[in-house]
C-alpha cells in the first residue's frame, strides 16, 4: 500500500507490506536501492535507529514506518555536491605550499613553480583522501546519519566511496615523496609522515582521536609547524637545507618560518572548531567529544574571539622585534574584516546551534584571506629592500 504523508515540510511516500525497488533519497540524495520488505526487516531497523534517522533502506518515521522521500530535484541536488565536494577547503593544504614558496623566494631566492606546482597537486590528492575516509569513517560511526552532504549518504556505496580516497592518497603520496626524495634534510621526510598520520590519527580506526577532543591539536600540528616548515625546506637550494655538522636539522628553519608555520596552523585549526558549533547534538550523540561539545557553544564563541584576537596581537608583537617584516601585519590587517564577520557571525547565533552550520564557511574565507594576504606581506617586504 501507498500512503503520503508530509516530512520537514516535504511530500514523502512510504510503502507498507510489500517488497519494492526503485529509487530513495539518503541523507538528501538519490540513490539506487536494494530490494527490502518492510514487514520481514521493520523490526532489524528499528532495533537499530533512532526516530527519524536516515537508513540505507530509508527514513524511519516517528512510528517506526519505513518513509521514502520525494526525488532531489536538479538545483538541491547540486547544492547538495557543492557541499560535499567542499572545494575551498582545499586552500587548506594548498596554502602550505604557497606560503613556504613565498618565504623559500623572499629570505633564499628560490623559486621553482614545477616542483611548488607539483606539491600543490599532491597536497590536494592527500586532502581529497582525509574528506572522502573521513566520510566513510564517519557513516560507520553513525555521527553523519543526518547529513545530507555526506558523499556516502550521496552516493549510497561506502565501499566506492573509500576505494576513490586510496586511490587519492596513492596518487598524493606518490608525487609529493617523490618531489621532496633528493631533498638532504631528514626532517622533511619525518615531518610530512608525520602530517599524515595525523590526518589518520584524527578520524581513522581504532584510534578515532577526534572523537576525545583531540582533533584541533593534530589539525595545527599537521598543516602548521610540519607540512609548512617541511615545504619551505624542500623549495629552497639542497645547499642550504643542509645543517651544518653538529647542528640540529631545525637550525636551517629561520625564526620567521616558525612564526608563520604557527599563525597558518592556527588559522586552519579555527576551521576545524567551527565545524563543530553546527553539529554538537549529533557529537553529543555519536559521542563525540569536541572542544564545543565539552565547553559549550557560549565557551565556545569566547574561546573564537580570543584565538583570533591573540591571533593578531602576537603578529605585531613579532613585527615590532624584527621576527617578521612589518608587511606581514599590515598586509594581514587587511583579512581582519572576515575575522570580524566569523566572530560576530557566532556572536548573534549562539542560542540557534542549526544556524551556525555557515560558521565554517566563514572560517574557511577568512583561512583563504589571511594566508593570501601573509603572502602578501612577505612580496612587499620583498620588494621594499630591493
Amino acid at each position: 500500500m501507498l500512503a503520503a504523508r508530509d516530512i520537514g515540510g516535504t511530500r514523502a511516500f512510504s510503502f507498507v507490506g510489500r517488497p519494492v525497488t526503485g529509487i530513495q533519497r539518503i541523507g538528501g540524495a538519490r540513490v539506487p536501492r536494494r530490494r527490502f520488505d518492510t514487514n520481514k526487516d521493520l523490526s532489524r531497523i528499528q532495533s537499530s535507529s533512532s526516530d527519524g534517522a536516515i537508513t540505507p533502506d530509508g527514513i524511519i518515521g516517528p512510528d517506526g514506518e519505513i518513509v521514502k522521500r520525494a526525488p532531489l530535484d536538479p538545483a538541491e541536488s547540486k547544492a547538495l555536491w557543492k557541499r560535499a565536494i567542499k572545494l575551498p577547503m582545499y586552500s587548506v593544504g594548498i596554502a602550505p605550499v604557497l606560503l613556504s614558496a613565498t618565504a623559500a623566494f623572499v629570505y633564499t631566492g628560490a623559486f621553482q613553480p614545477l616542483k611548488t606546482l607539483g606539491l600543490c597537486i599532491a597536497s590536494a590528492a592527500i586532502i581529497a583522501w582525509l574528506n572522502l575516509s573521513n566520510d566513510v569513517f564517519d557513516s560507520a560511526t553513525g555521527v553523519d546519519k543526518n547529513k545530507a552532504e555526506s558523499v556516502v549518504n550521496l552516493t549510497g556505496d561506502w565501499r566506492k566511496v573509500f576505494l576513490i580516497a586510496n586511490a587519492f592518497f596513492i596518487l598524493g603520496v606518490g608525487i609529493l615523496f617523490s618531489i621532496i626524495a633528493q631533498v638532504p634534510n631528514e626532517f622533511v621526510t619525518k615531518a610530512l609522515y608525520a602530517a599524515i598520520c595525523c590526518g589518520y590519527l584524527y578520524q581513522g580506526p581504532p584510534f578515532r582521536w577526534s572523537y576525545l577532543g583531540l582533533g584541533e591539536p593534530l589539525c595545527f600540528l599537521a598543516f602548521g609547524p610540519l607540512a609548512t616548515n617541511a615545504f619551505y625546506l624542500a623549495q629552497i637550494p639542497a645547499a642550504l637545507a643542509i645543517p651544518e655538522a653538529g647542528a640540529s636539522v631545525f637550525s636551517v628553519i629561520p625564526s620567521s618560518m616558525w612564526a608563520l608555520s604557527t599563525f597558518l596552523g592556527l588559522s586552519t585549526t579555527i576551521i576545524l572548531f567551527c565545524s563543530h558549533f553546527h553539529q554538537i547534538d549529533g557529537d553529543k550523540a555519536a559521542g563525540k567529544q569536541s572542544p564545543v561539545v565539552r565547553m559549550g557553544i557560549e565557551k565556545s564563541t569566547s574561546t573564537l574571539k580570543f584565538l583570533v584576537g591573540c591571533l593578531y596581537t602576537v603578529m605585531l608583537v613579532l613585527c615590532l622585534f624584527g621576527v617578521l617584516p612589518f608587511a606581514t601585519w599590515t598586509s594581514g590587517m587587511i583579512s581582519y574584516g572576515f575575522a570580524a564577520e566569523m566572530v560576530k557571525f557566532a556572536e548573534d547565533n549562539g542560542n540557534k546551534p542549526a544556524d551556525l552550520k555557515n560558521l565554517k564557511f566563514l572560517a574557511t574565507k577568512w583561512h583563504i584571506a589571511f594566508s593570501s594576504m601573509l603572502v602578501l606581506g612577505l612580496i612587499v617586504s620583498k620588494l621594499m629592500v630591493m
